[in-house]
């Protein structure tokens, strides 16, 4: 059946005009992927819901407020188990949304009114002439002699709360659960906005200085866009935790960052006309880097430079130390199998001088015979060493051997950045001493390409806005309203 153009609402035998909530529809849905796993997932919602096969479009049950529920999964099949019924066994996915009870007339093409119960394929006029499609899940309100009213929506704020292991959380939207690689999916599909309100305050903290959670905002945003780009036809687009950014939901929102989230509405950072990656990290450690040297592309609105306002006591300095037996079992792969390391050194750094971007490790293979392995790009020598930055100064330890006892001796391969390019040439003076193990002192925290979290706190309590911030570590770039289009 095709869309209708609603013209009436039937509520208690009087017409209203149509009104459609803005927000539903002006940025479109974000869908976040909470959880995979084989064990049982429970849930109880805040208002009431209903259970939606989403491979038929069939209305299941309704869900009533506070009830608990649990899905698991049988013979591979999805199964629902209420308080007082179970429903399926379902193959495709089924949704938990937000169940609206009305009834509307429409005017068919025919002329003829049809009665229906439900919004979804409906088109709404709204204020100003918009028009707007409808959903099951769409805010509908009408206007009465008492004034504008909201319809059919349940009183109070409609959650879905998820027990997942030992975590309990809440979340806006909907939920679906569906199957994927023979596990329990669990899926949020939520406003994008109503997203960010839950992303921002896990991933900078809600108390720092409004103009940093602006431009945290703002990012956000743009990641979400752009992964919601990349994954069309996929069944979801991020996920919860640091593969995509973090997000928990409507426990961790504050007035703090919503306000944040709410004054950044639809702005987005754009580069020639594009939406850009935006890539941020927790800690530069002073400088920032080319995208292509800690990963592989290079963009141009990632470039290096100093990065003065990245002042902080808690990712300066840090220490970290591997023994040669730990550094074997590290870089030990099918390709390179190490059964002893003689040798590490950083061949190559960043063009920022800063970050270690090249590896060579030399060792010794079961045979006996001389071995060695590269690692390159900043991203990859930080993730193999199990470092929380790739900007660091490596101390090699050696055991000396001698006649009358075995004493260690210590070499400094030491890289100051902005300083000396060469300082990484290891001191080879020690030829045919053992390699000990390695001594580690770094600063910064995360990749280092795009924005310093610590450094958009230090421009903040300096005075710049986010508008500074944001075009301070993102070159040639400008802020856009609409979400861009």
């Amino acid at each position: 059946m095709g869309n209708y153009l609603v013209i009436l609402l039937f509520v208690t035998m009087i017409f209203f005009p149509v009104f459609v909530a803005d927000a539903a529809v002006e940025a479109g849905t974000v869908r976040v992927l909470l959880a995979r796993q084989s064990t049982p997932v429970n849930f109880k919602v805040s208002a009431d819901y209903q259970l939606v096969n989403q491979t038929t479009g069939k209305f299941v049950t309704k869900i009533q407020k506070n009830e608990n529920w649990q899905v698991r999964l049988e013979n591979d099949q999805i199964q629902f188990q209420g308080p007082h019924d179970s429903y399926g066994p379902f193959t495709g996915p089924v949704a938990v949304v937000q169940g609206y009870d009305f009834r509307v007339k429409v005017m068919a093409g025919n002329k003829k009114a049809v009665e229906r119960t439900g919004a979804d394929g409906l088109t709404a006029i709204g204020a100003g002439g918009k028009i707007a499609p409808l959903a099951e899940s769409s805010v509908l309100s009408a206007r009465s002699i008492d004034g504008i009213k909201q319809l059919g929506a349940s009183p109070g704020l409609s959650l879905v709360s998820l027990q997942t292991g030992s975590e309990d959380r809440r979340y806006r939207g909907n939920m679906e659960f569906c199957i994927e690689k023979e596990s329990l999916a669990v899926i949020n599909e939520l406003n994008i906005e109503d997203y960010l309100r839950g992303v921002v305050p896990a991933e900078m903290l809600s108390f720092w200085p409004a103009e940093a959670l602006k431009a945290q905002a703002v990012l956000a945003r743009n990641y979400a866009l752009q992964k919601f780009e990349i994954t069309r036809g996929s069944s979801y687009h991020v996920t919860n935790d640091q593969q995509s950014q973090v997000y928990r939901g409507y426990d961790s929102e504050t007035e703090a960052t919503d306000r944040a989230v709410a004054e950044t509405r639809g702005l987005v950072l754009v580069n020639r006309g594009e939406i850009i990656s935006g890539l941020f990290h927790s800690s530069s450690g002073g400088f920032i880097e080319n995208s292509e040297d800690v990963w592989l592309n290079a963009l141009p609105y990632l470039e290096k430079k100093e990065d003065p306002f990245d002042k902080n006591d808690r990712h300066y300095n840090w220490q970290v130390s591997y023994t040669n037996e730990q550094l074997t079992n590290m870089f030990k792969t099918e390709q390179e199998p190490f059964v002893q390391i003689t040798d590490i050194e950083v061949a190559e750094r960043t063009a920022a001088g800063a970050r270690a971007k090249k590896l060579v490790i030399r060792g010794i293979g079961p045979d006996g015979m001389p071995i060695s392995r590269e690692v390159k790009n900043a991203e990859n020598v930080r993730a193999v060493l199990g470092l929380k930055s790739a900007l660091f100064k490596m101390k090699k330890i050696y055991n000396k051997k001698d006649d009358i006892d075995d004493i260690t001796e210590v070499k400094d391969e030491r890289s100051e950045p902005k300083v000396d390019l060469n300082l990484d040439v290891a001191d080879r003076n020690g030829v045919g001493n053992d390699l000990a193990g390695i001594e580690i002192s770094g600063s910064g925290y995360g990749h280092g390409v795009g924005l310093s979290q610590w450094g958009a706190y230090g421009m903040a309590k300096q005075g710049y806005n986010y508008q500074d911030i944001l075009k301070y570590y993102y070159k040639d770039v400008s802020l856009v309203s609409d979400y861009g289009r």
